[in-house]
């Protein structure tokens, strides 16, 4: 069903957020500056978080697109705003809008973390305007300075608890097609959060011992190998064929065959729940390979400390190797990802680039780096948090401050004449 918004505001079309309330104060206070709001929900986890008018989207996947079209015939948006560019929903919203001319505002988590968030217009990660970088982009003089705040990672899997535990329980048959990850079951969600949150409260200790070991006697002698969560958009869409799995095993047999003596560490990320499966995994082809002594896993720690006495990075295409490029560390990356250029990183797709970056690496120069980064700050970055209720306020003022910006350069008032 559709209602006329005023014409005389620019309107948004605000599709899924992120976990939690965000999206809710995002529309409140877009509203308060005189943009005319519509909230697409598409399950009982989104429903949660939002309060007031919204449009709750029933239909089947196949439909979901006629549906778009029709909205933008009856009230065509300034701006569509989603979370996870890559979402089945929100792939199919960046098609039709595109037809339309209708620019859609993308959010991620900040590529450089903490207090960043990632805002960008037509995409992010592999589908980010930055992976057309080059050294030589001209950017302003002033750059978006970081929200000074502690990580908001308890928040997030907070949100993300009740979040999934809420839409799996209430889910309607014909919603779970429009899922952008898997239902799990309320039990066995519940069972899973509460493992991989004792399990990394049981590490803490493990980790500092683990951690003074990478600082003393192996710095400068072990590859990091920083791996994903599996279900991420990133995995799923822009990992061409590599997964965790894959690249633990690929990683041991090109140090079997190398004549490196460095160690290899794996880093779980702190957000998998099935990081305990995964260390099993890797203590596995260790033990047949007959490389235990030469390997070691990490399931907790700051990116930071563990990347800087590093003398090489792996990755798929996780931001971790934001960390590397900062501390001047060789980075090797087999995916998709907005820093996957040659100015950058080493790039590779098949295995034996893994081989080859063990025999010989490098890093780039740094000056290509502080190009980047700047880039990255004056093109994709706001301050701000999703999560934590003193970041969400500021995040949602340099949105609402951006969405003016760019009606500015079409000189449309925001509000009523």
């Amino acid at each position: 069903m559709f209602h006329r918004l005023d014409t005389r505001a620019p309107h948004v079309l605000l599709l899924q957020g992120p976990v939690g309330p965000f999206f809710q104060e995002l529309h409140s206070g877009l509203a308060s500056r005189g943009f005319a709001v519509r909230r697409v929900v598409f399950n009982a986890g989104d429903k949660i978080f939002t309060r007031g008018d919204y449009t709750y989207f029933r239909g089947a996947k196949k439909e979901w697109s006629d549906w778009l079209r029709a909205e933008m015939v009856q009230n065509k948006p300034s701006f569509i705003v989603v979370f996870g560019a890559m979402r089945p929903m929100h792939f199919a919203a960046r098609q039709v809008a595109s037809l339309y001319g209708v620019p859609v505002i993308c959010l991620e988590e900040g590529y450089l973390r903490s207090g960043y968030i990632t805002c960008e217009i037509g995409g992010n990660n592999d589908s980010s305007p930055l992976c057309r970088w080059t050294p030589e982009q001209i950017n302003p003089a002033t750059l978006p300075e970081p929200l000074d705040m502690p990580s908001s990672q308890s928040a997030l899997r907070i949100w993300a608890a009740i979040y999934y535990l809420v839409r799996d329980l209430k889910a309607a048959p014909a919603e779970k097609a429009l899922f952008h990850r898997k239902r799990e079951g309320g039990g066995r969600l519940a069972m899973s959060w509460g493992k991989h949150l004792t399990s990394r409260a049981c590490v803490k200790h493990e980790i500092l011992t683990k951690l003074k070991k990478l600082q003393t006697r192996l710095k400068g002698k072990y590859i990091l190998v920083t791996l994903q969560v599996p279900e991420d958009s990133q995995i799923r869409y822009s990992a061409r064929g590599w997964t965790n799995q894959k690249l633990v095993k690929q990683t041991l047999l090109a140090l079997r065959e190398s004549t490196t003596e460095q160690t290899v560490v794996f880093k779980l990320h702190p957000l998998d729940r099935n990081a305990g499966q995964t260390r099993r995994l890797i203590a596995k082809y260790a033990r047949a390979l007959g490389l235990a002594r030469r390997v070691m896993t990490l399931g907790a720690g700051a990116i930071g400390e563990v990347t800087r006495h590093a003398s090489g990075m792996i990755v798929i295409n996780s931001t971790s190797a934001f960390s590397a490029l900062h501390h001047g560390v060789p980075i090797l990356v087999l995916g998709d990802a907005i820093y996957r250029h040659d100015a950058l990183v080493t790039t590779g797709t098949k295995p034996s680039a893994i081989a080859n970056f063990m025999q010989s690496r490098a890093a780039k120069p740094k000056a290509n780096f502080d190009a980047f980064r700047r880039s990255v700050r004056a093109r994709a970055l706001l301050p701000g948090d999703f999560y934590r209720e003193s970041g969400r306020n500021v995040a949602v003022d340099a949105i609402a401050q951006k969405l003016e910006h760019e009606l500015s350069k079409l000189s449309m008032p925001v509000g009523p004449n």
